[in-house]
């Protein structure tokens, strides 16, 4: 899996770097044969004001096709990878789930859902 950042009004520092792969090795370990690439973009929204105010994007083309996009806001970019991260595996998740029943169903859609 190829990871891209990105960022916006704020420096990429190497730790911010290490940190967006730790997470996003640990939340998606499972997918990762299914992930192509994801790119990760940071914002930070409010400037020098303050607040919850870095935005965090994950986009991941999976394969072989589709695209999952999530987001998060924060107010450290640790943790809005964090959860971004977390809310893209449970998308994963979904989607993967959703093209295995379509699947199953297709391949014999009279005894799908009957008891045996």
């Amino acid at each position: 899996m190829r990871i891209q950042i990105t960022t916006q009004n704020m420096s990429l520092t190497k730790a911010l770097r290490e940190l967006v792969h730790t997470r996003l090795q640990y939340a998606l370990v499972r997918f990762a044969h299914r992930i192509q690439e994801a790119a990760v973009s940071f914002e930070d929204v409010n400037g020098p004001r303050g607040g919850p105010d870095v935005h965090c994007r994950i986009k991941l083309l999976l394969r072989p096709r589709g695209e999952v996009n999530v987001s998060a806001v924060a107010v450290f970019p640790g943790d809005a990878v964090g959860q971004a991260a977390q809310r893209a595996a449970r998308c994963v998740k979904s989607r993967t789930r959703r093209r295995w029943m379509l699947r199953r169903r297709m391949r014999d859609p009279l005894n799908f859902g009957s008891a045996a």
